[in-house]
């Protein structure tokens, strides 16, 4: 601790001295010893305290090292799914007799380029069918156009282009997200995003809810797929929605996705015990949305949520089955974003 002139000036001599005398000394010599005595303490105390400061960032290397290791292995994942070919090189091959076998198959396509993998799928005569991975796209374009309807044990094979899938579908996105917030966080989860596409509310800088993401390959979006589908994941605070979506466009993969009816002009006494009710000889209904009746109207809408889509189209193609209160007063459509609901 550093030493007051109290303590100073007792050192110097044996008899005491008055308070208002040590408050007025003033011997040059004494007062520099002093300030050096002080410096020196100050330093020691700073020196002190850049240690504490030091200490209290240090982190536990086993938990450091721990993270280094989880962070390699994601790495190398990573890296496993991007070295997969991309998408567009796989093909389908269908027609393949009993006798053919992964290997005789794997020998006819090198005849064309580079294979990777072959999946055989099916049993017995006339049901055997299996993908086959090239190295490129090109290749695969070159395998359907020369090996299909080609001879192969007794029996032509017919090759086409694989239906493999690279496109989600993600529901319950943030309404307030832009584009570039939705891009980020999708590409934070893995690797091969190539496009994001967040579908906005016209004349607004909302989005409807929901998007698409378009992976390098089947891989690199069946590994992002689930890791968004677990508990823990989040959008923000939303836990989203994750499919597959239609490979064909994003319009019709967004209609693929729609599992729930809006229903309007309902009475305004209308509950949703009474809506669910109404529906679920259809199928499971896993929730049912009655927004507050707006003032000034009698009448109110909802939405009712199947657990399948199916269910959900039964419901628009049968209309004129229902009535609530012995009358048939609303109608019905399917609702594209039901996820935000």
């Amino acid at each position: 601790m550093p030493r007051n002139t109290e303590n100073a000036a007792s050192t110097n001599s044996d008899e005491p001295v008055e308070p208002e005398e040590r408050l007025e000394f003033d011997d040059d010599e004494v007062d520099e010893e002093e300030e050096v005595e002080y410096e020196e303490i100050e330093e020691e105390v700073e020196e002190y305290e850049e240690v504490e400061e030091v200490d209290d960032e240090e982190e536990d290397p086993e938990e450091t090292e721990l993270v280094h290791e989880v962070d390699k292995d994601e790495k190398k994942k990573h890296a496993e799914l991007l070295a997969l070919p991309p998408h567009g090189s796989e093909v389908y091959i269908g027609g393949i007799s009993s006798g053919v076998s992964s290997e005789d198959l794997k020998k006819l396509c090198e005849s064309v380029g580079e294979v990777v993998e072959v999946r055989m799928r099916g049993q017995g005569n006339n049901r055997l069918y299996a993908f086959v991975n090239f190295r490129t796209k090109d290749l695969a374009l070159k395998a359907i156009q020369k090996l299909n309807n080609k001879d192969l044990k007794g029996k032509k094979i017919k090759v086409s282009s694989s239906q493999a899938k690279n496109k989600l579908f993600i529901g319950n996105v943030p309404r307030n997200w832009t584009e570039d917030d939705f891009k980020k966080a999708v590409e934070e989860v893995g690797p091969g995003v190539l496009k994001v596409d967040l579908l906005k509310v016209p004349r607004s800088d909302r989005n409807k809810g929901f998007g698409f993401i378009e992976y390098y390959n089947q891989a690199c979006a069946e590994y992002a797929r689930q890791k968004m589908s677990i508990p823990e994941f989040k959008l923000d605070t939303n836990a989203p929605t994750v499919s597959w979506a239609d490979p064909k466009n994003s319009d019709s993969a967004s209609s693929t996705q729609v599992k729930s009816v809006y229903v309007k002009n309902l009475p305004k006494t209308v509950t949703q015990e009474q809506l669910k009710k109404l529906f679920e000889h259809l199928g499971e209904i896993t929730k049912v949305v009655l927004p507050p009746a707006k003032a000034g109207h009698e009448n109110r809408y909802g939405f009712v949520h199947f657990k399948e889509r199916s269910m959900a189209m039964k419901a628009l193609q049968n209309t004129k089955r229902y009535e609530l209160n012995g009358k048939l007063p609303f109608r019905m459509k399917c609702r594209r974003n039901c996820e935000q609901s």
